[in-house]
């Protein structure tokens, strides 16, 4: 009996530290959707080349007046001149200096929320200023919650869908931010790449050249997970603002041209 009763111990406190993909209450997409935002906020990842730092995400306005962007440096100048510095590098998995990341929250049918997280970029190699995206879809688990079903991660004017529990790390920011492999958590781990900063579920390094391409060199330098203080409405970026051909943006995604429900 004492066995038993240690083995069903040991097995349920296995299932508290790998417990995944916890369902959120519909009240989570009221009021803008701030606490689903937070439910399923990526861990971004950014990549260090050839000694290099990256183009870094900063925010897209500041008490409401858009930021300009700079020129591109064209993969010949620094990545980084004109950008945000990503903060100290102390090798791999060095915690990032802090971004706003906006969130933009819709209700695409009666069994599906999307959550769109959008991060700006002064530049990329290819063009003045940047917007990169990512999308969690929530479905509706039978029992009044909602769980995570899938992500779609950016990809030059297109979107990659992944099934929630086919990408390949995630976590519950609960102390496991640095394992690998781990699937069905709360958060998935994402990698943007160094050149043209599109969005991966997995790194690449084996590559090292500016190329817009699915090769491009991302990897896990630095590391932010976004809380709530970093997670800002996405209504902050004004309709109308120009950001040239970084036109997958906060307010595209809320607007119809590039409605959020249809992407994918």
């Amino acid at each position: 009996m004492y066995h038993k009763i240690l083995l069903v111990g040991v097995l349920a406190t296995l299932t508290g530290l790998t417990s995944a993909n916890d369902a959120i209450p519909g009240s989570a997409f009221e009021n803008s959707g701030h606490e689903a935002a937070i439910a399923g906020a990526p861990m971004y990842h950014f990549g260090r080349s050839w000694d290099r730092k990256p183009c870094y995400p900063e925010a897209g306005q500041t008490d409401g007046v858009k930021t300009d962007g700079v020129d591109s440096d064209l993969c010949f100048s620094s990545q980084n001149g004109g950008c945000a510095d990503p903060g100290p590098w102390n090798g791999v998995n060095s915690p990032g200096n802090p971004f706003p990341v906006y969130y933009t929250v819709r209700q695409c049918n009666d069994n599906e929320w999307r959550v769109a997280y959008s991060i700006y970029y002064k530049k990329d190699s290819g063009h003045k200023n940047d917007w990169e995206n990512s999308i969690v879809i929530w479905n509706g688990d039978g029992a009044g919650g909602w769980k995570r079903s899938g992500t779609l991660l950016g990809w030059h004017s297109g979107w990659d869908y992944i099934a929630w529990g086919d990408i390949q790390n995630t976590v519950n920011n609960d102390g496991d931010l640095f394992d690998q492999g781990a699937k069905d958590r709360n958060h998935a781990k994402v990698y943007q790449g160094f050149y043209y900063h599109a969005t991966f579920s997995t790194r690449k390094t084996s590559l090292n050249t500016c190329a817009n391409t699915r090769d491009e060199f991302r990897s896990n330098d630095w590391y932010f997970l976004p809380d709530g203080t970093w997670l800002h409405n996405g209504d902050l970026i004004q309709d109308g603002w120009d950001y040239g051909s970084a036109d997958t943006n906060p307010s595209s995604l809320r607007n119809e041209a590039r409605w959020i429900c249809n992407r994918g």
